[in-house]
């Protein structure tokens, strides 16, 4: 069966359809185009119209096949909290989940829709009352609904929905290690902790590539479109551009540094898991630019590496070059569309 993974964030849209074959999967069609106007952070119908349409086009583009979709929230407009409970039955967790969840979100309740997924049980044992981790995930219905009429407007059914995050553990984290996965945005950096191949931290920091572009723009008085160019070609390499763009980049990094310190100490303080974080892994455009991973696994003290997405889909599948530098662009539409 195929199905399409529709990642619409705050500057492009992607789009990926797969087809399952045995334990990998076929790269039916792809591809990515810029969000028109405000798009979804709009609550105008035109805005949310001209998204549908962008879709629309590049879908027939793409010559994408089917209509089934899955569809992406950003993580940054999502709230995803960890909540450790007494030992329970599946169905006792769901009762609690229902008076447990209002204190953890920032939004009426009646105003959110709210799921949840159970990441592990552990046994009453020598005197302890055993406990369950559990992962909540609430969205506001009017996201959802922005989300929903773009895929009815562009002909799509939607099968499933779920956080950025989510899709991205899908095609990027290992089953056997726990990881990080960070995740550049244009507005924004999401950060979570893999722990056995699940989500249990959900980070998100309000810096992105945008940041990154306004501050190179700032430090060496430039335009935007020309301090992207910059960004893009010189990133964290201290011998390009006279160590300029690196110094500039570096000033915003550090605080990126900073949250993604925080949330490791979360995970050890809160969560208590005793095996360590051993790999960092990068998603988003931002993964690709100089020096990245250097200046990430030197800050850290880990090892770091860009995410490849097309792990789990068939190599005898002909890649356009150009799509394959892309790759990191990618990953939560693949992950969408490996659900």
């Amino acid at each position: 069966m195929a199905i399409l993974g529709l990642d619409i964030g705050s500057k492009s849209i992607k789009v990926v359809q797969l087809e399952k074959r045995g334990d990998t999967f076929l790269l039916m069609a792809a591809g990515v185009t810029a969000v028109p106007g405000n798009g979804l952070e709009s609550d105008n119908e035109r805005d949310i119209v001209g998204v549908a349409e962008a879709v629309k086009k590049l879908l027939s583009d793409t010559k994408v096949t089917v209509k089934q979709v899955n569809i992406v929230l950003p993580e940054n407009k999502v709230f995803t909290r960890f909540i450790k409970l007494p030992y329970l039955t599946d169905q006792e967790v769901d009762s609690a989940i229902a008076w447990q969840a209002e204190p953890y979100i920032p939004i009426p309740i009646a105003e959110a829709n709210i799921d949840y997924q159970i990441l592990r049980r552990v046994e009453p044992s020598g005197g302890t009352p055993g406990s369950v981790e559990v992962l909540l995930v609430a969205a506001s219905k009017n996201l959802i609904s922005k989300y929903m009429k773009v895929s009815t407007f562009a002909d799509l059914e939607v099968v499933n929905v779920e956080t950025e995050l989510l899709s991205l553990v899908r095609a990027l984290a290992p089953q056997d290690q726990t990881v990080v996965l960070v995740d550049f945005g244009s507005s924004s950096t999401s950060v979570g902790i893999v722990r056995g191949g699940q989500l249990s931290l959900s980070y998100s920091i309000a810096s992105g590539g945008d940041a990154l572009t306004r501050a190179v723009s700032t430090s060496l008085n430039l335009g935007l479109p020309q301090a992207e160019e910059y960004k893009r070609a010189y990133g964290l390499d201290e011998n390009m551009g006279g160590g300029k763009v690196a110094e500039a980049l570096k000033a915003v990094f550090a605080q990126i540094v900073d949250e993604i310190k925080k949330a490791l100490q979360y995970y050890k303080t809160e969560i208590g898991d005793q095996n360590p974080v051993s790999t960092l892994i990068l998603a988003g455009g931002t993964a690709g630019m100089p020096h990245v991973v250097l200046y990430l696994s030197q800050a850290l003290g880990m090892d770091v590496l860009i995410g490849d997405p097309f792990v789990r889909i068939s190599k005898d599948t002909p890649l356009d070059k150009s799509f394959v530098a892309y790759a990191p662009l990618y990953g939560v539409a693949i992950g969408a569309a490996e659900q």
